[in-house]
């Protein structure tokens, strides 16, 4: 088992206690999914996952464990992590068994993933447009927009329709998520 094996291992360890424990009996686990570490590799010193789990799915930066841990902070505390596609938002969190880590919300609740595989092979896309280079040449203005929710396109349609309206325009459409930042999710489904 090579070194990123293990990692994986352990983080799975961890969230399958928690799965045991702390989310026992709630009913927002979806019952086709367990849990998986998907993709871990090495970034920035750090460890980098898509963790599935039945009741979400987040990007996890773990410490190294080569002696750099990260600096304990308050357990909710934000920080903002850089990739290739941009800058995201993580929040701080704590695991004896994992100390300090970082966690980026993907999907939560998970009951649109129908089997094990599917929530994987989400999790794999994530990972690689994270790493997307022509992401890189993109305007970060313009994924800054799209990670709240706010497309470029759309932001310009509505310039539009308030000058031939005299009306203001919502900026933000309803119902879009990080799904569709990632290319998960259709434009039509998320402003239904």
């Amino acid at each position: 088992m090579d070194h990123s094996q293990a990692v994986a291992a352990r983080l799975e360890f961890v969230f399958q206690r928690i799965e045991r424990t702390a989310m026992a009996g709630i009913p927002i686990l979806n019952p086709a999914l367990c849990v998986s570490a998907v993709g871990m590799r090495q970034w920035q010193g750090e460890w980098l996952a898509a963790l599935v789990t039945p009741w979400f799915m987040n990007l996890v930066l773990l410490p190294s464990g080569d002696g750099q841990a990260r600096p304990r902070v308050s357990t909710g505390a934000k920080e903002h992590v850089s990739f290739p596609a941009g800058r995201f938002e993580f929040i701080q969190a704590y695991e004896e068994e994992l100390g300090c880590y970082c966690m980026c919300s993907l999907f939560s609740p998970m009951f649109e993933f129908a089997d094990q595989e599917s929530a994987q092979e989400a999790g794999r896309q994530v990972l690689a447009e994270l790493f997307n280079r022509e992401a890189e040449e993109d305007d970060d203005g313009d994924m800054v927009r799209v990670w709240v929710g706010r497309l470029p396109e759309e932001e310009a349609s509505a310039l539009d329709e308030v000058e031939t309206a005299g009306t203001p325009a919502s900026s933000q459409p309803a119902g879009l998520t990080r799904r569709w930042l990632f290319g998960l999710g259709d434009k039509e489904e998320t402003a239904a």
